[in-house]
């Protein structure tokens, strides 16, 4: 049997209402897409279980898209990770501070895993390399996409963690991150 769907999103059934029901505020509403960019020097012979944070987000920031950009150092694999900021004065509990959020699905590899730089990257799509951040997830703030209860309030770093291979050659190795909030 064949069959032919004409499917709508949230958003689209919304607009289709009688009244229209706009979409102004909550999930899928319109927002103005932000951007930030980090990136680091990674060093040599730098082994696994090394971590560079890259970029921090309010706690309340929707994910949209994460680009992962690196020179090529002849080994290294990353897991992207996302831990409490180790800031002292954002906001963070102290409790939290700069510890991983623990609990959340795959642990250190939230956004990506096991991510090759032994070759150079540019502008690679990692957002979902891991599995744990479906499309589903992004209108969710960040906090409730990692699984907690409650909002913890203050920043989360996201991270990157030299994984199953060490660096060889230190390069450069950064991410772009869209969010609205």
């Amino acid at each position: 049997m064949t069959q032919t769907s004409n499917l709508k999103s949230a958003a689209i059934t919304n607009l289709d209402a009688t009244p229209i029901v706009a979409n102004t505020t909550g999930e899928g509403a319109p927002a103005y897409l932000k951007s930030v960019v980090g990136f680091v020097t990674t060093v040599s012979a730098d082994a696994a279980g090394s971590t560079y944070r890259l970029v921090r987000l309010p706690s309340n920031a929707k994910v949209k898209e994460i680009f992962m950009c690196a020179g090529a150092m002849t080994a290294g694999a990353f897991n992207l990770s996302v831990y409490y900021s180790d800031s002292t004065t954002d906001g963070t509990a102290p409790a939290n501070q700069g510890l991983i959020v623990s609990g959340s699905p795959g642990g250190d590899a939230f956004f990506g895993s096991d991510i090759s730089a032994a070759s150079a990257l540019n502008d690679a799509n990692e957002t979902n390399e891991s599995g744990n951040y479906p499309l589903s997830l992004r209108n969710q703030p960040l906090w409730q996409a990692l699984g907690l209860a409650t909002d913890p309030g203050g920043f989360l770093d996201i991270v990157a963690v030299c994984h199953t291979t060490a660096v060889t050659t230190g390069a450069l190795l950064g991410i772009t991150v869209l969010f609205d909030l």
